[in-house]
């Protein structure tokens, strides 16, 4: 049977890092490929800063690294890239694994932390505060360079993504028959349990609530996640991506 592909995507004030380990050692079967997305580590910035935009450019580099029908998984913001593309054509994707993803409805950041967006483009110190906050029952071991990393987004980004994420809906009803693994932290206070659960069930399916763990949960119980991932994946069968 060949190799079938799993995407891996990060989210906000992140980079291709946050998959280190999981690139590493694939579910037996897959490979998996873990981007920048454009503007984040260190990248390019697409020019306009929104979710569409981020579609935009993963399905060109889909096409470009030659992947059909991948399994897309996203964090937190790479949820919402996941969902966008997915619902533009959900025959182009074998399934979803959304792990504390952006809700399908938005997410709004108050209008009062903005300036703190700004401040963490240039302050490691609250970077590190913030960043260590997803983190409640440890932090993974290359916390360092996720620190580094959020710090080398585009300057449009600090404030621009909460915007994008602000701005952006998905009609979940075009993902109907899309299989789908939705994960989130019992701890996470970003993306809440009712959060998950109410993303669950719009795309009718059980939400998957981790004890223990907060937003960062795929880094700091990998264990656990990759557990619940393998399982998913093994239960897409024969028809998965290539």
């Amino acid at each position: 049977m060949p190799e079938r592909t799993l995407v891996a995507l990060h989210g906000n004030f992140a980079s291709s890092a946050w998959w280190t380990a999981l690139a590493a050692h694939p579910p037996t079967g897959w490979r998996v490929l873990a981007p920048d997305l454009p503007g984040f580590a260190g990248t390019p910035p697409p020019g306009e800063v929104s979710i569409a935009a981020y579609g935009d450019w993963l399905s060109r580099w889909l096409r470009g690294q030659g992947v059909e029908r991948p399994v897309l998984l996203g964090h937190s913001l790479g949820g919402a890239v996941a969902l966008e593309v997915a619902s533009r054509d959900p025959q182009a994707v074998s399934g979803l694994v959304l792990a504390a993803s952006a809700p399908p409805g938005g997410l709004v950041t108050p209008e009062e932390n903005y300036p703190v967006l700004e401040l963490l483009r240039t302050n490691r110190g609250l970077r590190e505060l913030s960043l260590g906050a997803l983190f409640p029952s440890g932090r993974p071991a290359n916390f360092d360079q996720l620190v580094d990393d959020g710090g080398r987004m585009a300057a449009s980004h600090y404030a621009g993504n909460a915007r994008a994420l602000a701005a952006w809906r998905v009609d979940v009803s075009r993902l109907r028959g899309v299989p789908a693994l939705v994960l989130g932290g019992l701890l996470d206070t970003l993306i809440t349990p009712e959060l998950v659960r109410a993303q669950a069930a719009a795309l009718e399916t059980e939400a998957v609530l981790l004890e223990h763990v907060g937003h960062g949960f795929p880094q700091e119980d990998s264990v656990n996640f990759r557990r619940r991932l393998e399982a998913f994946l093994a239960s897409l069968g024969e028809h998965g991506s290539r």
